[in-house]
């Protein structure tokens, strides 16, 4: 009897500690300006480079960083989105269809013709949407998008074609031509999201000197402007740029 009298008083204890487990859980989901553990704290969308695909722009990322720029946005609970760009045809690169974020037309000098409706229409066909979705789910103040090279150009292009709102953008061996449509954008006074840009002064693809230039113009131009040299690289990605710019992504998401 008495082991039975015991059973019994255990089962109401633990009867009582699901109610009330349960009824936080439910207070705690409910209550006006709860967090959800399941809402993503941010996004970055990153870009990848002229002939590459995401799946390369990942491994990339993963070889120069030892893993650890996509392990930190992951503890951080931030989710990493890499679209792919669409192919096209580029007769004067390669001579072949390849993926680029928008058309080009000679060499990667500051004067070269701005391919503005390509790159419109990349923006509306592949980052709108995302950017749509994101902004139902963690809200455009908490996404950041960037890129590396051609992926980079077409980041800072959303400077004029993604909304303010966003936390920023990151341009790695990027530029912007003096023919981007950005600058005549840049002449409402409209706010824009701060951008973060990182250059190796060893560049012979896109020359150290244009993403400088850029850097210099934008700041004129009154967009907040995070500079980060690379001494001695090339066109390429970098494992100190990689940690100064996850410092930089979490900051403007509000997580560090």
């Amino acid at each position: 009897m008495q082991l039975r009298l015991t059973w019994a008083l255990v089962t109401l204890v633990e009867a009582y500690v699901f109610v009330v487990s349960s009824s936080i859980s439910v207070w705690k989901a409910l209550r006006p300006g709860a967090a959800d553990p399941h809402r993503p704290s941010g996004a970055v969308v990153f870009l990848h480079g002229l002939g590459d695909d995401n799946g390369g722009m990942a491994r990339r990322l993963n070889e120069t960083s030892g893993g650890l720029f996509q392990h930190r946005l992951e503890s951080e609970n931030v989710e990493l989105f890499m679209p792919d760009a669409p192919v096209r045809n580029l007769p004067d690169w390669w001579g072949s269809s390849q993926p680029a974020w928008f058309d080009l037309a000679g060499p990667l000098t500051m004067d070269a013709p701005e391919q503005t409706a390509s790159a419109a229409a990349t923006y509306d066909e592949v980052l709108a949407p995302i950017l749509a979705e994101l902004s139902a789910t963690v809200g455009l103040h908490k996404v950041v998008i960037g890129g590396y090279s051609m992926g980079a150009e077409m980041a800072l292009e959303m400077l004029q074609l993604a909304p303010p709102n966003i936390a920023g953008i990151f341009s790695m061996s990027g530029y912007l031509k003096e023919t981007s449509a950005v600058w005549e954008a840049l002449k409402t006074g409209q706010p824009r999201p701060p951008v973060w840009m990182g250059h190796g002064t060893d560049d012979d693809s896109v020359p150290f000197e244009n993403g400088m230039s850029t850097y210099q113009r934008l700041t004129a131009s009154g967009v907040d402007v995070t500079w980060f040299t690379m001494p001695g690289t090339a066109h390429d990605l970098n494992s100190e740029e990689l940690s100064a710019l996850i410092i930089w992504i979490l900051h403007r998401l509000e997580i560090d």
